[in-house]
């Protein structure tokens, strides 16, 4: 009887103590899911975030380039309308000479008017001789009076013209300022970002060499080109970022390629991150062995799964322009023990 009542009571205990772990069990499952929710939930913070930056940015761009390229053809307009107004000024002034001219000699010859010149005339023939000139070079002064006249009005119309070109032009060069300040904080706030993401991909180097396999060793020889294009569009080291504007370093070689290509392994392996992978967008890791991995970024979607053992050549991902990106294109990136190389030195 006291056996039996000892076993019930190891029983009972032993099911309140599995009872008492799996509650702590599950708390901490719990909680650890609940880091895992906040974790991801800043990750797609921080992708919405860059990718409403990148696109106002092209936004902006665009419209910056177009009310510049406006106020380029609107200089262009005022100039040709200056070079008008100051021929026609030309024009005037070579009618208002030959005018003056004539008026300076006759008063240098003593002459008041046309009614001394009749009355000087010495017969009836050389009086209508002169009569008739006289009638020619009113007409031809009348002529020019009203050519003036006109050319005085088109002047002041022209004048008036430029005025309001003027003024449109440095109402567009306002709003382009405007639109550049603005443009510039969102570049300024990318960039902050970018710098926050190569602190991460430095953070990367250790993540990935954790990763990796020390007792793999790499056998693969020399790489495959892991995409159909091989127009680099930028390469590795040193750049000026397309999006923001700033020298700064490129971990890799972008390669300019349409959405959708297909992504190939460089080599054999096996693939240690296959994810959202912060600026990278969705990317691809390969662990090769010997400390060598390689990197895959901005991809519309992916192909394989972490543990997963890759063939050289196979299709992984297909390109696209996820993450901090200015367009569909492949990022790639070679990095030994973690810490990125240049990779064209591996084909």
């Amino acid at each position: 009887m006291k056996k039996k009542s000892l076993i019930c009571f190891l029983i009972f205990t032993m099911v309140c103590c599995l009872g008492t772990y799996s509650l702590a069990y599950a708390d901490n499952k719990a909680d650890k899911q609940q880091e895992l929710d906040q974790i991801n939930k800043q990750k797609s913070d921080v992708k919405d975030d860059m990718a409403a930056l990148t696109s106002s940015i092209k936004e902006q761009q665009a419209e910056v380039d177009k009310l510049e390229k406006s106020m380029d053809q609107k200089q262009n307009e005022i100039d040709a309308a200056q070079a008008d107004i100051e021929q026609t000024i030309r024009d005037i002034e070579k009618q208002q000479e030959g005018l003056n001219q004539r008026l300076r000699n006759m008063y240098k010859n003593g002459s008041v008017g046309y009614l001394d010149v009749l009355l000087g005339s010495n017969s009836v023939s050389e009086f209508l001789t002169n009569l008739e000139l006289i009638q020619r070079i009113y007409r031809g002064d009348e002529k020019t009076l009203r050519t003036l006249e006109k050319q005085h009005d088109e002047l002041e119309q022209k004048k008036a013209a430029l005025k309001v070109e003027k003024e449109s032009l440095n109402q567009q060069k306002a709003e382009a300022e405007e639109k550049q300040t603005a443009l510039q904080a969102d570049k300024e706030a990318l960039q902050a970002k970018l710098d926050e993401l190569n602190a991460e991909a430095e953070a990367i180097s250790d993540e990935i060499a954790a990763m990796q396999n020390p007792q793999k060793v790499y056998k693969g020889g020399q790489f495959m080109w892991p995409t159909t294009s091989t127009y680099i569009t930028s390469p590795f080291g040193f750049r000026i970022h397309p999006v923001t504007g700033v020298y700064t370093g490129h971990t890799g070689v972008d390669i300019g390629v349409g959405m959708g290509s297909p992504v190939y392994a460089a080599a054999d392996g096996t693939v240690i991150v296959a994810s959202w992978y912060g600026g990278y967008g969705y990317a691809v890791v390969i662990d090769h062995g010997s400390g060598i991995s390689t990197l895959y970024g901005h991809n519309s979607s992916l192909n394989v799964s972490v543990g997963q053992n890759v063939s050289r050549g196979q299709v992984i991902a297909s390109s696209g322009s996820t993450g901090v990106s200015t367009g569909p294109h492949l990022h790639f990136e070679v990095r030994i023990n973690g810490q990125y190389v240049d990779p064209m030195q591996y084909f």
